[in-house]
C-alpha cells in the first residue's frame, strides 16, 4: 500500500512538471492591447460557412470599435442637419473617433455613458455581444446591452408606407446571394443612426456577409431626402463569432452609470466633485 501511495505521488509530480513546461512555452499576451485582441477577436474554427446561417453570438472585433462614415458629414448633410450635428456635445459626435470614445476632455468623459440615447447602429457595432437567432419567418437580434432585441421580418412582406415611429424602426430582410440585406424605416426622431441626425423618411440598409466561419461583415447605407443631399455609407464593421459565449443581463441603469463615470472614467474625480457634476451629485455620493 505504501509503495502504491508513493508511486501515485511521483506520478502526480511528473504530471505537474510537464504541465508547467507546457505553460511556460505558451506565448502570453505582452500588453493589454494584445490581451484584448486575444479575447475579443474570436478564435479560428475549422469548418465551412453554412449558407445563409448567421446564428450565434457575435461581437465587434477589437480593431473595429469605430466605424466612421466614408465622407465628411458636411458633404452630405442638409444645413439644418449639419447645424444639429454640430450642436451635439463632443461625447455624442459619433462621426469623430474622439467623440465615439468619449473625448479627451472632462466633458467627454463625464458625458460618455448615458442610458437616454438609443441608436440601433450603436447596439450592433458597440463592443457588446449580440446573439442572432433565425427562424423561417423572422431573424432576431438579442442585444446584451440594455437586454433587449430587434426583429427582422423574412416572410417577404413590404416595408410599411406609414410606420409608427420606434427606436429600432421596422425592418424587413432578404437574401441576395449569400448577403443578408436588411432595410429599415420608421425611426423615432430620438434615435441617431451612426451618430447622424435624420428626418422621418430616413431609410437604413444593412448588408451582412459571412466570408468565413469566424467573421461577420456589416456595411451600412442611409438615405434621407429631407436630411441628406446624397446617401452615406459606412463599414465594413467586422464582428467575431463566439460559439462558447452566452449573453448575460446588462441593463442600462443611469445611477450605476453615473457612479461608474465618476469612479472609473473620470480620473480627476477622487472622492470629490467631478468636473461636470453638480453640488447635489457630490452630496448624494458622500451619503
Amino acid at each position: 500500500m505504501r509503495h502504491r501511495f508513493l508511486s501515485s505521488i511521483f506520478a502526480l509530480v511528473a504530471v505537474l512538471c510537464c504541465s508547467l513546461a507546457i505553460f511556460a512555452q505558451a506565448p502570453a499576451p505582452t500588453d493589454a492591447k494584445s490581451a484584448n485582441e486575444a479575447i475579443y477577436s474570436g478564435k479560428h474554427h475549422e469548418g465551412s460557412v453554412p449558407p445563409h446561417d448567421l446564428s450565434g453570438v457575435w461581437m465587434v472585433s477589437e480593431n473595429f470599435r469605430f466605424s466612421p462614415i466614408h465622407e465628411a458629414p458636411n458633404s452630405f448633410l442638409q444645413p439644418w442637419a449639419l447645424a444639429k450635428l454640430n450642436a451635439e456635445p463632443m461625447a455624442l459626435r459619433k462621426d469623430l473617433p474622439e467623440g465615439h470614445a468619449g473625448g479627451a476632455t472632462a466633458l467627454g468623459r463625464d458625458q460618455d455613458i448615458s442610458c437616454s440615447q438609443i441608436s440601433l447602429t450603436d447596439f450592433i457595432t458597440k463592443q457588446k455581444p449580440i446573439e442572432i437567432v433565425q427562424t423561417p419567418q423572422r431573424i432576431f437580434m438579442f442585444f446584451e446591452y440594455a437586454h433587449t432585441f430587434r426583429e427582422i421580418w423574412m416572410d417577404g412582406r413590404a416595408l410599411p408606407n406609414d410606420p409608427d415611429p420606434s427606436y429600432f424602426g421596422n425592418s424587413v430582410g432578404r437574401w441576395e446571394g449569400d448577403t443578408l440585406v436588411v432595410e429599415t424605416v420608421g425611426f423615432s426622431d430620438q434615435t441617431v443612426i451612426n451618430g447622424m441626425p435624420h428626418s422621418e423618411v430616413v431609410r437604413l440598409v444593412e448588408r451582412y456577409t459571412r466570408p468565413n466561419l469566424d467573421t461577420l461583415e456589416l456595411n451600412l447605407t442611409a438615405s434621407d431626402s429631407k436630411a441628406y443631399t446624397k446617401p452615406w455609407t459606412a463599414g465594413p464593421v467586422k464582428l467575431a463569432w463566439h460559439p462558447d459565449w452566452e449573453l448575460v443581463e446588462a441593463f442600462c441603469i443611469q445611477d450605476d452609470n453615473t457612479a461608474f463615470k465618476k469612479s472609473i472614467i473620470d480620473s480627476s474625480w477622487v472622492h470629490g466633485q467631478a468636473p461636470n457634476s453638480t453640488k447635489s451629485d457630490t452630496e448624494n455620493d458622500s451619503k
